[in-house]
């Protein structure tokens, strides 16, 4: 469990946490290079939780620890802003 989420851990996010390390065979889909260790002992949200990220398997991925904790804190996208067209 993160340190961001203080939910809690439920029967049902310990069995897709179990479904996703599996489906991924324990090996890290993150690594970040020097600091992964290739042995996935967490389940990292794609898009983060903070950002409206689903806890569906879509999202999940399994990670080491150093990649999952190392990944930058997530922040709210902005809007692009619109460009104006020019007819000439």
């Amino acid at each position: 469990m993160s340190a961001g989420w203080s939910g809690g851990s439920t029967t049902r996010w310990r069995r897709l946490r179990a479904y996703v390390l599996e489906r991924d065979r324990y090996l890290c889909r993150i690594g970040t290079a020097r600091v992964c260790t290739r042995v996935a002992t967490c389940v990292d949200h794609i898009i983060p939780k903070e950002l409206g990220g689903p806890d569906h398997e879509s999202n999940l991925r399994a990670a080491c620890a150093p990649c999952n904790l190392g990944r930058p804190k997530a922040k709210p996208m902005r809007e692009p802003e619109p460009r104006s067209v020019s007819r000439w």
